[in-house]
């Protein structure tokens, strides 16, 4: 039974894997030819392809993760390099994918949101230095995380009794992961704030856009703009919520009792955001949706002279 389980959650873990790599890949190709193209970079073009960059390297690790614990398990929490390498990437993967998001969130406030405060609109002439301190303020808390996971570790192996896994020593470990993955979630309560307090004001300023055009019977494109941004935010915090949940949940209910069942369904939850998300970025973006309607008539045209 276990190992049949362990087979279905196997290719439901490829299945999700090859999915977020086919439409992150997706966006970061389409964004790419028409860079060589025309030579022009837009921001947001810039923003959507080191976001599906961040989010292929996260698929990445999250495999090799998996891989690890599966096959290295018993000598994981005892190899001092391997467990600082593999925290490393880890932590690493959330951090440049989140700040790529929260980039993507405020750019999308800035650009589109309209308001007259003096305040908003100093932010949206210094956009580009917005989006910088966002950078260096996700660097300095990744060096924070780094510098705190490292003591974890260390004190992890000064802990280990014996070379043999025994009660206390599976007690450490359970608790290491507890703790190292609440400090990880705490870490990301900031740009998560940023985020939500981007999308609050874009609906007050679409509210106050449509009771302007109330009465001209017409739906015009800063409308339609404002509803897009607002999908493409809402999307995100909401894999962003259950992304981040399941991770608490995962090792809440480890570092109490170990199950099969829970630590693979987990796994199988946390790929959501990051292969998931994807294609609602390809839905709600104009060019990214022309060139995916592209793709599938020409797939379609091929298969079909094919299937003659």
């Amino acid at each position: 039974m276990a190992s049949t389980l362990s087979n279905i959650f196997m290719i439901l873990y490829a299945g999700a894997f090859t999915m977020g790599i086919l439409g992150n890949g997706f966006i970061v190709l389409v964004n790419c030819i028409d860079w060589i193209r025309s030579w022009k970079f837009s921001l947001i073009d810039f923003i959507l392809t080191c976001l599906a960059i961040s989010r292929i390297f996260l698929l990445c690790i999250i495999i090799l993760r998996i891989a690890v614990v599966v096959n290295y398990e018993k000598t994981l929490y005892t190899n001092n390099n391997l467990l600082i390498s593999l925290e490393t990437l880890w932590t690493g993967s959330n951090y440049f994918c989140m700040t790529c998001t929260t980039c993507l969130s405020v750019f999308y406030f800035l650009k589109i949101a309209n308001f007259s405060n003096p305040v908003f609109l100093w932010m949206k002439w210094r956009i580009h230095k917005m989006l910088l301190i966002i950078v260096l303020g996700a660097t300095f808390s990744f060096c924070l995380c780094l510098l705190f996971k490292n003591t974890l570790v260390k004190s992890l192996i000064v802990n280990q009794v014996n070379a043999e896994r025994n009660l206390t020593w599976n007690f450490t470990v359970r608790k290491y992961l507890l703790t190292s993955q609440i400090l990880l979630d705490i870490m990301f309560i900031t740009p998560f704030v940023v985020s939500l307090a981007s999308l609050l004001p874009l609906i007050l300023s679409l509210w106050s856009h449509t009771k302007q055009m109330k009465g001209t019977g017409s739906r015009d494109t800063r409308t339609e703009a404002h509803v897009r941004a607002m999908k493409c935010m809402i999307s995100f915090l909401l894999l962003f919520f259950m992304y981040y949940f399941n991770h608490i949940i995962k090792y809440s209910v480890y570092a109490v009792v170990d199950t099969f069942v829970v630590n693979t369904f987990a796994n199988v939850l946390v790929f959501f955001d990051p292969s998931g998300h994807p294609f609602l970025l390809i839905l709600w973006n104009t060019k990214l949706k022309q060139a995916f309607l592209s793709v599938l008539e020409k797939l379609k045209s091929y298969f079909g002279e094919k299937l003659r």
